[in-house]
């Protein structure tokens, strides 16, 4: 099964399961669609990669409508050159990892109605598959 959007009840059961007001980082696996693809509803967008439309406009979108939020730092990402463990199947084409003050923080950033109409429609179109995790950090 393939997804690229935020199940709401999935998100809410994340909330009540992660500790309030802690630090959550979100590990992204991202899988690009050769060309993006546009919902009906946004209208005609120049053709380009999924990978390109993920890079320069989602992100860009995504940073502009994070600010009234709060900081959100981006702790790595990467293009995936190699599956070593894992089923045949699951291959992705990047991984990111992202930190938020609280899980509360990032839940209210992609329910923010700026997000869903500026950011979201341009991570719909690039990823063909999506998965994230909100982690905890193992303390030392």
């Amino acid at each position: 099964m393939t997804t690229t959007e935020i199940d709401p009840t999935d998100l809410a059961a994340a909330v009540r399961r992660f500790p309030a007001g802690q630090p959550v980082w979100m590990v992204n696996l991202l899988r690009f669609r050769p060309q993006a693809r546009y919902s009906e509803a946004v209208g005609p967008i120049d053709a380009a990669s999924g990978q390109q439309v993920y890079l320069t406009r989602y992100l860009p979108a995504f940073n502009r409508v994070m600010t009234p939020h709060g900081v959100s730092t981006l702790v790595f990402a990467a293009m995936v050159t190699a599956r070593v463990v894992g089923p045949s199947d699951a291959n992705w084409d990047a991984v990111a990892v992202a930190t938020y003050p609280s899980i509360e923080v990032f839940r209210d950033l992609v329910e923010d109605p700026a997000y869903l109409a500026e950011a979201a429609p341009h991570r719909m179109a690039a990823l063909a598959d999506w998965q994230l995790f909100a982690s905890t950090a193992l303390d030392n």
